[in-house]
This record gives structure tokens, sequence and C-alpha cells, in this order.
């Protein structure tokens, strides 16, 4: 009878890695398998975009194989809590997705460009309750000097409940006019996942990207997810409500490295993921650095930064940048300081000055910095997340810097991808002269000196 309940004390807490062993040992013990790949989630990864909120959806991980024989594996660990000031139904509640299914591949026409339907079919099993994943985030917060996150559990055992569903992807793809090994992609496609006793989901969406023949794959979309939650859980009511309605989503892979992050705009929640991304199909050898993405931290304040280089001409590049910290203010009422970048500028490596495993570079860019201060809302208000935007400013900002980047000739390269380390100085400036706050927010210097630290992935387009 579904669901199937165990209290199995401390036991459970073993639970989910008892299912990461039996998940991981066969895809290594076998080498037909032709994908493997691991990401750690976490709603600090914001991008910028959203506010990180360390509650509902809050950290979790997501282990996936894929065969060649198109039998499909996944593994899917997430922490959820429901911090709730004013009444008794803040809660918590541990969630372990465990399917399997299977990829049919429908071709549309022949020749470019190229169509194709796709179809994945799952079924599996939902464990939900107290795994002890608490644990894991308290020793993380105490790490980071965070505040800790006590919270009552829904349900002091585990549930098991049976989950079906399928995904079906209608996919475009034609060659980019402007590079020689790259694909536009085109994608329409729609999830749906049922669960009897726990939760009924579906989520149609849309996305346009770019492939590279398994060098690098990124697509951004939007999409619409409907969810109904079948429990009790006040916590897992309050989860569901939140990733329903329009969500933006920016996914793929750079080499070894994979990336995701969803934006659930109704609620501005986000929940961004890091990791790995091995497929075992040797061959190709790296030419040279057409793009060249760089993920690194701003010192010493421990600034998330992420980058996007484009070569345009010989040395000289064109790049995007990012960068995104949260600040605990206040523990009542948890007030959150939440800044945030994004500049557009040139870059210079010079190539003349290269030893062979060292360049030299410099860069200059532009844009505008964010400011957002959060915090619990009033015990009346309607938000659904129970968040509010206490203030916010948007300012001017500028960055110049200079560094080496080493390994740059291909040194460390993987199936096509280059990877390297990169150390620059640099000067932020923030337009912040008249800048006035209630609050006494932590980043708001107008010049930030700073020494940054990244490993870089590039390759050809």
């Amino acid at each position: 009878m579904w669901p199937y309940m165990t209290r199995s004390g401390p036991n459970r807490r073993f639970l989910p890695f008892v299912m990461l062993l039996c998940v991981v040992l066969p895809l290594f013990a076998s080498h037909q398998i032709t994908s493997f790949s691991s990401m750690m989630f976490n709603d600090s990864i914001t991008l910028g975009l959203s506010e990180n909120s360390d509650d509902l959806r809050s950290y979790g991980m997501e282990l996936a194989f894929h065969h060649e024989s198109n039998w499909l594996g996944e593994l899917s660990v997430s922490g959820l809590t429901q911090r709730n000031a004013f009444d008794d139904t803040s809660g918590r509640y541990d969630e372990v997705f465990l399917q399997a299914g299977r990829l049919f591949h429908f071709p549309v026409g022949k020749g470019e460009p190229e169509m194709a339907v796709r179809v994945v079919p799952f079924a599996g099993l939902v464990f939900a309750g107290n795994m002890g994943f608490d644990f894991v985030q308290n020793l993380v917060h105490v790490s980071l000097d965070i505040e800790e996150v006590d919270l009552p559990y829904e349900y002091d055992g585990v549930r098991v409940y049976p989950r079906f569903g399928v995904v079906q992807t209608f996919e475009y793809r034609e060659p980019a006019p402007w590079f020689s090994i790259t694909d536009l992609v085109f994608f329409a496609e729609v999830e749906a996942f049922y669960s009897p006793g726990y939760a009924a989901r579906i989520f149609s969406s849309v996305a346009v990207g770019q492939y590279t023949t398994s060098i690098s794959e990124l697509s951004v979309g939007l999409g619409y997810a409907w969810e109904t939650v079948f429990d009790s859980w006040r916590s897992h009511e309050l989860v569901g409500a939140n990733e329903t309605g329009v969500v933006g989503f920016l996914k793929g892979h750079f080499g070894l490295l994979s990336l995701s992050y969803k934006w659930y705009l109704d609620s501005l929640q986000g929940y961004g993921g890091l990791g790995f991304d091995v497929a075992f199909d040797q061959g190709k050898v790296w030419k040279h650095n057409d793009l060249l993405l760089s993920l690194g931290m701003m010192l010493p304040y421990r600034v998330s930064t992420m980058s996007l280089r484009y070569t345009v001409a010989g040395d000289f590049g064109v790049f995007i940048a990012n960068t995104f910290k949260m600040v605990p203010l206040e523990d009542e009422d948890r007030v959150r300081e939440n800044v945030s970048s994004w500049h557009v500028g040139g870059e210079y490596e010079f190539s003349q000055l290269d030893v062979g495993w060292m360049r030299p570079f410099a860069s200059l860019g532009a844009g505008v910095r964010r400011f957002l201060v959060m915090g619990d809302a009033d015990e009346d208000a309607a938000d659904s997340n129970g968040r509010v935007r206490l203030s916010q400013n948007v300012r001017f900002s500028m960055d110049a810097a200079v560094g080496l980047r080493f390994f740059t000739d291909g040194q460390l390269q993987f199936n096509g991808v280059a990877y390297g380390l990169e150390v620059s100085g640099g000067l932020f400036f923030t337009d912040s002269h008249d800048f006035g706050s209630e609050f006494d927010l932590e980043l708001t210097q107008r010049w930030m000196p700073y020494v940054r630290i990244g490993v870089t992935v590039g390759g050809a387009i």
C-alpha cells in the first residue's frame, strides 16, 4: 500500500547514501556508459537575478547517466524548508527522486535543417520525510558562520511513493551561418510527472541556444509550470506554490563543466547548480579558444564571479560578466543584502608576452550594480514565499583589471576543451556617493580594490 512508511531511527539518515552508492557503483563498473553527470544545487547561486532567501528548495544534488542503449537513470536529492515567523506552521522535509527511463528518438524528415521528436517515459520512487539532511545544512552553515536552521520535520520518518512521468521534446537544429562547428537549436518541451499521494507537475517550455559538437551547449528558455500537492505538509504546499507559474531557465555544459539555473518569476525565487558532465566519446582535440568561460571569486569580499569571453580578432575579445553575493544583515526577520552586477566590456591578451604556459591580459568593463535588501513579510502579506523587498538601488559601475592566465595553450585538455587558471587584480568602481539606506550594508564602497582567482574553460565554436 502506498505510501509505505518507515521509522528506522538513525538508519534513515543513511538512506540517501545507500541509494547514491547503488547508482554510482554500476556507472564506474561498466565501460559502455556514454555519459555521466553530477551537479550540486543551491539557492545561493542566484546570478544576481533572485534573492538568496536560504529557504524553500534550498539545496540539493543530482546524479544522472545515459547509457549507449538509451536507457537513463537519475537520482535527485533536495532539502526543503519553510521558515514561518508568525505561527507554528514552519517546518522542513527531505526529498529524493530515484527513477529510470528510456529515450526514444524519432527523426522528422531528412537533411538540413535537422528535426526530431524525443520521448522519454520514466518510472521510479519518491522518498520524502526525515532523512537527516538538516545535519548537512547546519554543518555548512556553522562552517560559514551563518545562522543554523532549526525547524521541525513534517514527518519523523520516511514515506515512499511511486513516480511516473514522460518528457517529450521537439528539436530543430541548423548550422550557425557564422561558425564552422556550431549549430543553432530550438526546443519545445513538455514534462509531466505524477506521484499518487504526493504531487503532480506539468512543465511546458521553449528554449533557444547553441550546440558545438559535444564541446559546449548552452540554451536559455521560458516556460510555465503547474504543480498540485496531495499531502498535507504545509512546507510542501508552499514549495509547490512557489514553483508554479512562469519559469525562466539557463542550462548547458562547457567541456566537463555543467551549469543550470531556474528563476521562478512569480515568486522571484532562484535555484542554480554547478557540476560535471563527462561524455565518453574520445577523439576531439583542442585547437584554440573562441569562447572562454571563467568562474571565480573576488577577494577579500568573497563575491562570486562569472564571465564569458568571445575572441573577436587576434588578441582582442569582448566579454559579459556577472558578480553576486548575499550578506546576512539581521537575524530578526532574516534581513539580507543581495548585491549583483552585470558588465560588458573589452579585453586584450598580450600574446607577444606569452611564455607557453602563461599569458598576461587586461580588461575594462562597465554596467550596473544592484543593491537589493529583502526581509520577512508581515503576517498578513500575500507573498507565498513570505519575503518582501525592503529597499533597492541600481547604480552605474565599472571594473578594470590586469592579470595572468595559466595553461593557455591547451596543456590541460580533455575531449576538445582546454582548462586553466586565472589570477588578476583590479579596481571596482560604483557610483555610490549619495547612497543612503536604513541598513548597514557591507558592499557599498565607491572604490573596491580586489584580487580575483578563477578557473577557465575554453574551446572552439
